[in-house]
């Protein structure tokens, strides 16, 4: 072996240790390693989503309007009569609520349960009764020590397939055939368990690192940010350093945390879903009117104007339906990485995704045929 050799081999040792390169970009010399998260046993109130049972809601909806989406599913008569039973189909101020039965959950044909939860999903407020599942992590979530085939036949059975993904929804229905406290635990930290990935920047020794501090160094003091990386520079060997250290203080404190409950002694809890996490990214404190569409929409106004060129750090990429309806929205990183929080409820953590998947995921929302349009918006002061 040639001495060039040897150095060209050494080298890709040091790169796999890095983790997977990214697309070269004014971002730097990005790794990103893949890694499962799940949420800690400690926040899964199990009795709660046990008892508390599957709640489907249709805003500004009426009797009519509800029966009318049943027989555009295809589902048998049967099954149309027992959800709209009065007990399981009922009025309330905001619309209808639906608080299926079990064995009517779990007789749902695949083809009209696919219809009926890609209805669900329209409304924003039935997201967090919505589960995407990638079909190749099955094993990892449902294959431990508590969890049997019957709890996985169990499980596809109240899901629907899309693409690369199963669309699962009755999370109750499932708990409350499950005999112990550990299948119960067990289910749902697989349940919540999450495909997501680190980012590290490698900085080259000696390197200039002025447009590399310029890219990142926004939302907080961008003096810090260039200190840090012309340190790594100044070192003999250079370094690589994890992304999370430069990111402003609240996306760094909830990088792959599940929310807690909020203390009700202090108030309404605020929806921190994608929306609220989007706009709240650059806020040194967080303002909770953030999840109100009326008011992001007002901040999109006055606050942000379309990215020109290709997309940036800290750029909102609004995932949105040909109509024009908007079903998600991530801050964009680097590459086709984006950081995102893909619902409202305890069971999604802040975490990094790729666009693709993000896609993948989102799609369910619109019909056959059509495809998510992202656009992308940066702040005016930045």
């Amino acid at each position: 072996m040639k001495w060039y050799d040897q150095v060209q081999e050494k080298e890709n040792v040091v790169l796999a240790a890095f983790g997977h390169p990214l697309r070269p970009g004014p971002w730097g010399e990005l790794y990103s390693t893949p890694f499962t998260i799940a949420a800690p046993e400690e926040v899964l109130p199990l009795r709660k989503l046990e008892e508390t049972g599957t709640s489907w809601v249709f805003p500004h909806s009426h009797y009519s309007d509800v029966e009318r989406l049943l027989e555009s599913t295809g589902m048998p008569a049967y099954l149309q009569a027992e959800l709209m039973e009065p007990e399981v189909l009922v009025q309330n101020p905001e619309g209808m609520e639906m608080r299926p039965a079990a064995k009517t959950l779990l007789a749902l044909p695949a083809g009209p349960r696919k219809k009926l939860y890609q209805a669900l999903l329209q409304h924003p407020e039935n997201r967090g009764q919505i589960t995407f599942i990638h079909k190749d992590t099955l094993g990892d979530r449902f294959g431990g020590t508590h969890n049997g085939e019957h709890t996985l036949m169990l499980f596809k059975q109240l899901c629907c397939e899309h693409g690369d993904y199963l669309v699962f929804s009755g999370l109750s229905v499932v708990l409350a055939q499950l005999p112990t406290y550990e299948e119960k635990r067990d289910f749902m930290r697989g349940l919540t368990s999450q495909r997501t990935l680190t980012l590290r920047v490698r900085i080259r020794p000696g390197a200039d690192t002025t447009a590399l501090a310029n890219y990142w160094g926004k939302g907080i003091k961008s003096t810090d940010v260039r200190t840090i990386f012309e340190s790594i520079a100044a070192s003999p060997t250079g370094g690589t350093l994890a992304l999370i250290n430069v990111l402003p203080p609240l996306p760094s404190s909830q990088m792959f945390v599940y929310p807690v409950p909020d203390n009700p002694l202090s108030g309404p809890s605020p929806v921190r879903d994608c929306h609220w996490t989007s706009f709240n990214f650059f806020q040194d404190q967080p303002d909770q009117q953030l999840s109100d569409p009326v008011y992001f929409m007002q901040k999109l106004k006055e606050d942000y104007t379309p990215a020109a060129g290709d997309p940036r750090y800290g750029d909102i990429a609004f995932f949105s339906k040909p109509s024009g309806g908007v079903v998600h929205s991530a801050v964009y990183m680097a590459d086709d990485i984006l950081y995102t929080k893909n619902g409202a409820t305890f069971t999604y953590p802040w975490m990094l995704e790729t666009l693709t998947d993000l896609l993948k995921q989102y799609s369910f929302q619109v019909e056959p045929g059509e495809k998510l349009v992202v656009n992308y918006f940066r702040r005016k002061n930045m």
